[in-house]
């Protein structure tokens, strides 16, 4: 592809790299001064029919669009164009000179724990940045990652949300169908292996890159718990305890038990490594006191590792006593007691975080549970607005305080806090199942209806129409359901029910010719549609849809004095003024000819 124009300015150089999503080179743009460097991704769809085509498309642009605002960081190469050629799509970014972390992260090769530290600063305060853009990168691992030459800090490249463009592919129906996983083996967590990646997606990467430093082993070779699936990488290397602490949570199995996002990452690796004398709360111990607080600490978190909660409980109360504003420790001491099922003193633990640090979500998070578990549902109701205050995006806190005002039978309060849930992560059926559960309980059909759970409203219907076989409006309902998945005879059926009990039901009549007209009844059609008219004489749209019909009909009479009902009621109604006027000419022009004869 050497000497290769493309998008008519961009001179291909040379061939970088590439794979399965696409290819990259290195090109001079010739619109510029001095002809400078740039990169060039191709991106092409896995297949080529107009529909995939026509997808790829609309996420080629859309993504784009969030990498000309994350460009803008200092570490992440700027987005300069994008362009489509010859049904492929393309990227021009920034070129970075630098050399790959593969140079530095590789198997036999060890990284010193402060090198470690280093790096991890250096690459969560980039993705800071990516994650505040509620952007997930999927796909971190050293190949992604440049050393810069200029200044030596790390740089972030080839966002995995655009590879998304490359890996879909197009159902029968038309449904994307995510059909490769986003991302590199071994780097990946089970939850982004399954196709549903979050922001602590990005930190599980970010955390096995760091083992991945200081083991020198690739990350399949880290060994794991077979009963638990956690990683068991403490004894392979020596690090300070409270740094093992923020990578452990770097990299648990379970997406919930991670730091959220890049920011929470960052704060609890800057809190583990500040060096002493350093810490944001006054210090005052005498250097044996010191030695005793260090000592208890380190041998709490070992203890606390090994799931030896009650000793690692007490070797944290010793911590505490030497340093009662030692929030680390009290944390885990409420964690320990959590564990020991000691709710109260767990909560009185807790406390002791959140009067000193009232900004600490997780504390308060910490709190709530151990409130749900003595039933103390009010107290944990006002921790959780805690938690909600401090991190109102937090969709998994939301969900939570869902099915605690369920408990509470605040059933409006937990249907909202399921849907803010859901509004935050539209994919989060966890909460699209606690909703949805709920509202078939309440047989709250409408909302079913509105959320588009037509089979579960159909059932609600059922179920109300066995108690009263006359409700109007379960039938008004299953008749819509029944439309929407295109059940037509079903549908019709259902309506009938509802003009039979309800006469002057004018949305029902006009359902019921909607319907009729699809099914081909057209003379049904007309009367359901006169119906309409004669309830509701001002309704423009059911005078149009009876002129159709009746046009249809060849009752062409008729139709003009539908066609001109609509044009008295709705003057700059088109459809009806195109369809009067050329009834009009059709009906007129053979009069004129016979009597020009």
């Amino acid at each position: 592809m050497s000497m290769q124009i493309l998008g008519g300015r961009y001179h291909v150089l040379r061939h970088l790299g590439g794979g399965g999503f696409g290819q990259t080179f290195l090109a001079q743009d010739r619109h510029l001064p001095g002809d400078p460097c740039c990169v060039v991704k191709r991106l092409q769809p896995r297949t080529s029919d107009q529909p995939s085509l026509e997808s790829a498309r609309r996420l080629f642009h859309t993504e784009a669009e969030a990498l000309y605002d994350l460009g803008n960081h200092d570490r992440i190469p700027r987005l300069l164009a994008h362009f489509e050629e010859d049904e492929q799509f393309y990227l021009v970014q920034e070129y970075i000179e630098g050399s790959l972390l593969t140079e530095e992260i590789h198997p036999g090769n060890q990284l010193s724990e402060q090198q470690a530290i280093e790096l991890l600063q250096d690459l969560l305060e980039t993705l800071c940045t990516v994650h505040n853009h509620k952007v997930i990168h999927r796909d971190i691992k050293p190949s992604n990652l440049i050393r810069r030459n200029r200044d030596g800090r790390i740089v972030l490249i080839d966002f995995g949300s655009v590879k998304q463009i490359s890996s879909q592919a197009i159902e029968q129906q038309g449904q994307v169908s995510m059909t490769v996983a986003i991302g590199s083996l071994g780097y990946m967590p089970n939850e982004q292996l399954a196709g549903q990646p979050y922001l602590s997606s990005d930190i599980y990467a970010v955390g096995i890159l760091a083992l991945q430093g200081l083991t020198g082993l690739e990350p399949r070779r880290l060994p794991k718990d077979p009963r638990t699936s956690e990683l068991m990488w403490r004894e392979l290397v020596s690090i300070k305890p409270a740094f093992a602490d923020v990578l452990d949570l770097m990299v648990r199995y379970d997406f919930r038990q991670r730091y959220p996002s890049a920011r929470e990452a960052l704060a609890a690796l800057n809190r583990a490594v500040m060096p002493p004398g350093a810490t944001l709360v006054p210090v005052d111990l005498s250097s044996e006191a010191l030695e005793a607080h260090v000592a208890w600490l380190e041998r709490a978190d070992e203890l606390f590792q090994k799931n030896r909660f009650e000793e690692a409980g007490r070797c944290y109360e010793k911590v505490t006593q030497v340093q009662p504003k030692a929030t680390t420790a009290w944390f885990k001491l409420g964690i320990s007691l959590e564990n020991l099922e000691k709710y109260e003193e767990a909560i009185s633990a807790y406390q002791q975080v959140t009067q000193q640090q009232p900004q600490d979500y997780l504390a308060w998070l910490k709190q709530a549970k151990a409130l749900e578990q003595l039933e103390r549902y009010e107290e944990a109701l006002a921790a959780y607005e805690e938690v909600l205050g401090l991190q109102p995006q937090n969709y998994w806190a939301w969900a939570d305080q869902g099915q605690l005002l369920e408990r509470l039978e605040r059933i409006d309060d937990a249907l909202a806090a399921y849907d803010r849930a859901v509004q935050l992560k539209p994919d989060f059926q966890f909460a699209q199942d606690k909703r949805k559960h709920l509202l078939i309980a309440l047989q709250r059909v409408d909302q079913l209806y509105t959320l588009q759970h037509y089979d579960d409203a159909i059932a609600a219907c059922d179920r109300t129409l066995q108690e009263n076989p006359e409700d109007a409006m379960a039938w008004l309902m299953r008749g819509m359901a029944l439309e929407n998945q295109q059940e037509l005879e079903e549908s019709a059926i259902a309506y009938n029910h509802v003009v039979r009990l309800q006469p002057d039901d004018h949305m029902a009549w006009f359902r019921l010719g909607t319907v009729l007209e699809s099914l081909g009844h057209l003379e049904r059609a007309e009367k359901a549609y006169g119906n309409v008219t004669r309830l509701q004489p001002q309704n423009h749209w059911a005078w149009h849809q009876r002129g159709r019909i009746l046009e249809k009909l060849e009752d062409y009479r008729e139709a003009i004095v539908a066609y001109q009902r609509v044009t008295q009621i709705q003057p700059s109604f088109q459809p009806a003024q195109e369809a009067h006027q050329r009834l009009l000419n059709e009906t007129l022009a053979p009069v004129v000819s016979q009597s020009c004869q």
